[in-house]
């Protein structure tokens, strides 16, 4: 089993089980990071913060809602939601958006 360590490795992609993953995505060093899994590795970032990523953000989330909507295509956005299939994959996009008859897909809660 890998130990966690009091610092994170961080921006490298890490061969673990998924237990391991877990242990280090709930290390208290990670609190603010966002955390990927997938076919046998794992990679945890530290969340970029400032004005730069923020205006970022906001810019490609307005062009996808513009975009959708001049082209009629329903669309439901979602602003740094946890996708998880426990003991296989997880990831964190900043931003992520259910098209066309998976707009309303999701149940509300």
């Amino acid at each position: 089993m890998v130990a966690t360590v009091e610092q994170l490795i961080t921006d490298s992609w890490i061969t673990a089980t998924w237990d391991e993953y877990i242990e280090n995505i709930e290390h208290p060093a990670g609190e603010k990071a966002k955390g990927y899994y997938h076919n046998g590795q794992y990679r945890i970032e530290i969340t970029p913060i400032g004005n730069e990523h923020s205006q970022d953000h906001c810019i490609i989330n307005h062009a996808v809602y513009l975009y959708a909507t001049l082209r009629g295509i329903p669309l439901t956005g979602k602003d740094n939601c946890s996708y998880r299939q426990a003991g296989l994959r997880q990831f964190q996009p900043d931003l992520s958006y259910y098209l066309k008859d998976k707009a309303s897909a999701v149940p509300w809660g």
